[in-house]
């Protein structure tokens, strides 16, 4: 049997305070927060539920507040709202992470090891309410929840910072950037650094709990610095 590891001092009540939900049937937000490490009764079927409310509430606001959007437009916004990124963030604003139940081998002092369990339990707990209080309860949740991401979101930028980085460099004659990925060890915060090298220069520097997530801060810092040195970047 495993080690397993639970916040007790965090009660659920404090998270449908600060999720604004209240559970009819508390047992099934306890199963959206408990890993397969800890249980048995764990939030793998809550967070495929979750995953497809969530695809389908951001499909449908992208399709009514972009009318003249193209298809493969509304496609690559919908995938950067709902990525891991996004749904950690979201898990972020909730704390969701002092609510988790996992096994002692996914958590270090720093709190839950893993960044991609903290962000499906996000999924976890919209499929929880689905369950517990219908479609509108979830719709409602998601929308209020992600309403910070979709106030930023620029449409210019749907492609990831890698891609327009790419563009940018090749439509300069530069070639393609190239990235430098050190692991700074398992028990840092973040975990990953990034250097961005263009021409053989040294540009951006990003860090993250992923590579690919540092490899996107370090191309982001590229692009401003081109933009400071060369303009507007379309």
């Amino acid at each position: 049997m495993p080690k397993r590891h639970s916040n007790t001092w965090k009660s659920y009540k404090d998270l449908e305070q600060r999720i604004d939900t209240h559970f009819t049937d508390v047992s099934l937000l306890k199963r959206a927060l408990t890993h397969c490490s800890y249980d048995s009764e764990h939030m793998e079927r809550l967070e495929f539920l979750g995953d497809a409310v969530l695809g389908l509430v951001i499909a449908e606001y992208l399709h009514d507040v972009f009318p003249k959007e193209a298809e493969g437009q509304l496609s690559r916004l919908r995938a950067a709202l709902v990525r891991k990124e996004s749904l950690y963030e979201v898990a972020q604003h909730w704390d969701l992470a002092l609510y988790l139940r996992v096994g002692e081998g996914e958590r270090s002092q720093h709190g839950v090891k893993s960044h991609s369990i903290v962000a499906n339990a996000v999924e976890a707990v919209i499929g929880a309410v689905l369950k517990d209080a219908g479609w509108s309860a979830a719709k409602n949740l998601t929308l209020q929840s992600w309403q910070p991401l979709l106030e930023k979101m620029n449409v210019s930028d749907a492609r990831d910072a890698k891609s327009r980085l790419q563009e940018y460099t090749q439509a300069k004659g530069w070639g393609l950037p190239e990235y430098k990925v050190q692991d700074l060890g398992i028990s840092l915060v973040p975990r990953f650094e990034a250097l961005c090298w263009v021409q053989h220069k040294q540009r951006g520097r990003g860090l993250g709990a992923r590579k690919k997530i540092a490899e996107l801060h370090a191309a982001e810092e590229s692009l401003k610095i081109f933009e400071r040195e060369f303009g507007a970047i379309e």
